[in-house]
């Protein structure tokens, strides 16, 4: 017989080990019910799986000098800089595939999916608190989310992987290493951010209370 343990959200565990739980299905995770919450669930996803995708591979990639990495200073800077784009491609990721639930349900028609979506990615990146890139980077960053909801294929995103190419883009051409290892490398790269987003995607659809959501969600006046 075979016993499957899962872990109570409420259980006191060490914070460390609860994003692997949360990926293995082990931990279970409070329903997304406002709006708000769905922008908070956004935020802390993208950060973790956009910085743990880009120091394992920093990590690997390095081997033995690591730690001595971390001694230099401009390695540092593009660590920081590379790790916002990271975050940036992901926050938007996240909002258009939680918006394409709703879209594809019938909750939302394209226009409204555009706008909610829109509605994440900025409260995420607006004002983040951050001295590492110009708030110029985020203000662009954030435009380019919106245009991708604006342009989106809602029943291809919401299946999944077509919803995660910007991050997994984002990782290989930002990630502080030679351009000529990084070619060795794209698949595992890919690869691996795409296999930490499965997880995401799998509790999104479990946690969304569409209904719920909804109704706390205040629509433009224009729609």
């Amino acid at each position: 017989m075979t016993t499957t343990f899962v872990f109570s959200a409420k259980m006191k565990l060490p914070e460390s080990i609860k994003p692997l739980l949360r990926t293995l299905g082990l931990l279970r995770q409070p329903d997304i019910e406002t709006y708000d919450q769905l922008i908070d669930y956004t935020e802390k996803n993208a950060a973790f799986v956009s910085q743990v995708t880009l120091y394992t591979y920093v990590k690997a990639r390095a081997g033995t000098q690591y730690p001595k990495m971390f001694e230099n200073e401009d390695f540092l800077t593009s660590l920081r800089i590379a790790r916002w784009h990271i975050f940036g491609a992901a926050v938007a990721d996240m909002a258009l595939f939680a918006a394409a639930q709703f879209q594809v349900a019938g909750d939302l028609d394209s226009a409204e999916a555009e706008i909610f979506a829109g509605g994440i990615i900025e409260e995420v990146l607006t004002n983040y608190r951050q001295d590492d890139v110009a708030p110029q980077v985020f203000l662009d960053m954030m435009a380019e989310g919106k245009r991708r909801a604006a342009f989106a294929g809602w029943s291809d995103i919401a299946s999944g992987p077509a919803a995660f190419q910007r991050s997994s883009d984002a990782v290989y051409e930002w990630a502080p290493i030679a351009d000529e290892l990084k070619s060795l490398d794209e698949e595992i790269v890919r690869n691996s951010i795409h296999l930490r987003w499965i997880g995401v995607r799998r509790d999104t659809k479990e946690l969304l209370r569409r209904d719920r959501v909804l109704a706390s969600w205040t629509k433009p006046a224009r729609l």
